[in-house]
């Protein structure tokens, strides 16, 4: 089947061509409306994907005239707000998406062209399509990758991937401000220096997510930037997040998935990354990791299980904080469980030693209370 995708931004129109041509389509994509309707091609595609919201001519107007020289096609709207759906079905579309479009949306209107069609796209049927989820790293090196492997995408620049990032922790905002961006990405820049930058940046940001066929992107709105991925994905400490949420229970079948997640936690979110924003999330995620490692603890209890394995995770987060009365005073919980009491009290003396030494201070309260529990046990 033949696609004609009609968007004056070039990026939303790249987007759903991008999606029809995996799906099989022959796919024309055009920035101009009036262009489109000079070519001949227009007579004989099967569908068209319209922008309501064009300066020159409405993708309503466009659709009427497309109609005309092509009675049988089919039209889906694309717009970023849902005041023109009545108007949109009176021209007799086919669908109806809001922007940020999605690959499921695109997905959905194939099926709907497919079933009304009576025919297959060219290549292989979109029912067949199989949905690779991306990977998305946080802790250590940050990399985009897909679950099957096909994909591997790494940053060309740090400040990309930096955009990156930012843009993703603020997932729940609608928009992130540019004023925001330049202060907390640029926090050395004038705003003008500093606007320039973060154009340039996520033009090229954009453009290395397209060439590596990667369903991500940052559009611009009216006040800002929005960060838009059409892809299903995971997030390495987004998962963790979610194991520390209150709401999560560890059972048997969930076990090997939550020690996995944990264990991702081998290095420091954001590595490569120094300016402050990034502290503030590192402080919360070690928090998660801490709250998450306290609840397999828990279990590892309950079903008396070898606690080995926990030991170990956590003497990797002590590599990245030393000095945190919280994690050490876990750690000679697991000693006393795993080695007895005299290894534990050895690991706490060494621990206040430390501390000593170092910082010139004392184990907190709880961590010296455990210890003298397990004096008075002896």
């Amino acid at each position: 089947m033949v696609a004609i995708v009609v968007d004056d931004e070039e990026l939303a129109a790249e987007h759903i061509s991008r999606i029809l041509r995996k799906a099989g389509f022959t796919v024309y994509s055009f920035t101009n409306p009036y262009l489109v309707l000079e070519q001949d091609i227009i007579r004989t595609a099967d569908i068209f994907y319209l922008d309501i919201e064009m300066p020159e001519i409405s993708g309503l107007k466009l659709a009427e005239k497309i109609k005309q020289v092509n009675a049988d096609c089919e039209v889906v709207f694309s717009t970023g707000h849902n005041q023109y759906a009545i108007e949109a079905f009176d021209v007799d579309a086919l669908d109806y998406i809001l922007k940020p479009v999605t690959s499921r949306q695109v997905e959905r209107s194939i099926q709907r062209i497919i079933k009304r069609k009576g025919k297959p796209v060219s290549e292989y049927n979109v029912s067949e399509m199989k949905r690779n989820p991306l990977s998305i790293s946080l802790f250590g090196k940050i990399f985009i990758t897909a679950i099957d492997g096909n994909k591997n995408f790494r940053f060309s620049s740090v400040k990309g991937a930096e955009i990156f990032c930012f843009m993703l922790m603020q997932r729940d905002a609608a928009e992130v401000s540019k004023w925001k961006l330049i202060d907390e990405l640029w926090p050395d820049k004038d705003i003008s220096k500093g606007d320039i930058n973060l154009r340039s940046t996520i033009s090229k940001l954009n453009k290395s997510f397209r060439e590596n066929d990667i369903d991500i992107s940052i559009r611009s709105t009216r006040n800002g930037y929005q960060l838009v991925i059409s892809e299903d994905i995971e997030v390495d400490a987004f998962m963790l997040e979610n194991i520390a949420d209150k709401n999560y229970m560890i059972t048997e079948d969930k076990l090997h998935s939550t020690e996995n997640i944990i264990l991702k936690y081998n290095d420091m979110l954001f590595e490569d990354l120094d300016n402050e924003w990034c502290n503030l999330y590192r402080t919360l995620y070690n928090r998660y990791f801490k709250i998450a490692l306290q609840k397999l603890t828990v279990y590892y209890k309950k079903v008396k299980q070898d606690p080995v394995r926990i030991l170990s995770i956590i003497e990797r987060l002590i590599f990245f904080e030393p000095y945190d009365d919280e994690v050490r005073e876990l750690c000679l919980q697991l000693y006393a469980y795993i080695y007895g009491k005299i290894e534990a009290i050895k690991y706490y003396e060494e621990y206040s030693k430390l501390l000593v030494t170092d910082l010139g201070m004392k184990p907190g309260g709880k961590i010296r209370d455990y210890y003298k529990r397990l004096i008075q046990e002896m």
